[in-house]
C-alpha cells in the first residue's frame, strides 16, 4: 500500500511539472505535453501572460503566412504562364513552305513567379526559427512561475485521523 501511494505521489508530481509544456513539430504545428495538436489560437491563450513569447510565436506565424503567400503565388505565376505559352500558337506562315521565324511567347510572369519562389526561401526556413524561440520562452516561464508548495492538513475526527496533502 505504501509503495503504490508513493508511485502515485510520484505520477502527480510529474503529471504538474508537465502541464502546460508546448513542443514543435513539423510545419510550424505545436504539440502540448500528451503529444495532441493544439490550434493556435489556443497557442496564442496560453501565451497570452508572455508578451515577448507570444510576440515571437506571431511573428513566426506572419513569416509562415507569407512564405506560402509568396510560394504558391510564385508556383501559379509560373505554371499559368508557361501553360499559356505552350497553348498559343505564334506561328505565322507565308506563302511558301518555309514558315517565317515566331514570335516568342513572353515569359514575364513565369520571370517574375521564380523571383517570388526564391524569396520566399529564406522566409519559409526563418519561421521555424522564431516558434521555437517563442516555444522554449513560454516554457522557461512556465518552470520560474510553478512553484510547487504542497499544503499539508491534519484532519481529525471522533473516529479516524488523517492527514491531507494538496499541491
Amino acid at each position: 500500500m505504501k509503495r503504490n501511494l508513493t508511485i502515485l505521489f510520484l505520477m502527480l508530481a510529474l503529471a504538474g511539472f508537465s502541464q502546460g509544456k508546448l513542443t514543435y513539430g513539423n510545419g510550424g504545428t505545436v504539440y502540448n505535453a500528451e503529444g495532441q495538436k493544439v490550434r493556435t489560437d489556443l497557442v496564442r491563450a496560453l501565451m497570452n501572460e508572455n508578451a515577448e513569447a507570444l510576440a515571437l510565436y506571431n511573428s513566426g506565424r506572419n513569416k509562415k503566412t507569407w512564405g506560402n503567400v509568396l510560394f504558391y503565388g510564385g508556383l501559379g505565376l509560373v505554371a499559368t504562364n508557361l501553360i499559356v505559352a505552350s497553348n498559343t500558337d505564334n506561328n505565322s506562315y507565308s506563302s511558301g513552305y518555309s514558315p517565317n521565324p515566331s514570335e516568342k511567347s513572353n515569359m514575364t510572369a513565369a520571370i517574375i513567379g521564380g523571383a517570388m519562389i526564391i524569396a520566399s526561401i529564406p522566409i519559409k526556413i526563418g519561421y521555424p526559427k522564431k516558434i521555437k524561440a517563442a516555444l522554449e520562452k513560454y516554457n522557461a516561464g512556465l518552470a520560474d512561475s510553478y512553484k510547487l508548495e504542497p499544503k499539508t492538513t491534519l484532519i481529525a475526527s471522533a473516529n479516524q485521523i488523517g492527514l491531507r496533502v494538496e499541491f
